[in-house]
């Protein structure tokens, strides 16, 4: 399906490609550690001031990353699922994940991570971002009564589901890093079958 971009959305994807291209292929020969904002935003050909509108910090434009962001398409398709609680709240994670870990970049960034398994470390301070949305969005819909909870809307019940339910989300990642593959879906639904039937067999 193609994309109806206006020509200022188009010139920005442009930017923000061209830098990340620019960050890998330098990280890539010299190791990211070597790598300054200046070279980067030079082979780019974009000011230092453009790359920090686009990218916070030099590790992201390696790795081709994005802060996340819970916009409200996602709250609003959260709310308004009929599916149980864990299957949403999976769902609500990947929707945010996929704001920060573009599935178009996955390719360069498994094999960038291969090479300098350091980058990892912004990976983790990306997820625990993600936690930390998604837990502000989960706790307001059990505050509204909108979650069906061991013991009501909160306590151990509310943390166990995000405790389950992260730790399937970064399984279903992993495994999709891991692979070749072109997208997470696949992955995603069977970590979530995986995972059910690990509670059930262990019951």
């Amino acid at each position: 399906m193609q994309e109806n971009l206006s020509q200022r959305e188009r010139n920005q994807r442009e930017t923000w490609n061209g830098i990340h291209q620019a960050a890998f292929d330098l990280a890539h020969t010299s190791g990211p550690g070597s790598v300054t904002v200046d070279e980067i935003s030079t082979r780019a050909g974009v000011s230092r001031r453009t790359f920090f509108n686009y990218f916070p910090v030099k590790e992201d434009a390696v790795l081709g990353t994005r802060s996340a962001e819970l916009d409200t398409a996602a709250v609003e398709r959260f709310h308004a699922s009929s599916e149980d609680e864990l299957t949403r709240v999976v769902h609500l994670f990947v929707a945010v994940v996929r704001t920060c870990l573009p599935e178009e970049t996955a390719a360069r960034r498994r094999q960038i991570i291969a090479e300098y398994p350091q980058l990892r470390a912004r990976l983790a301070e990306l997820l625990a971002t993600v936690e930390q949305l998604v837990n502000g969005a989960v706790r307001a819909e059990a505050d509204s009564g909108g979650l069906n909870l061991p013991g009501g809307g909160g306590g151990q019940g509310f943390e166990a589901l995000l405790a389950l339910a992260g730790g399937i989300t970064k399984f279903a990642f992993s495994r999709y890093h891991e692979s070749e593959a072109e997208s997470l879906d696949p992955f995603l639904n069977e970590s979530i079958t995986l995972f059910r039937k690990v509670v059930e067999n262990t019951r």
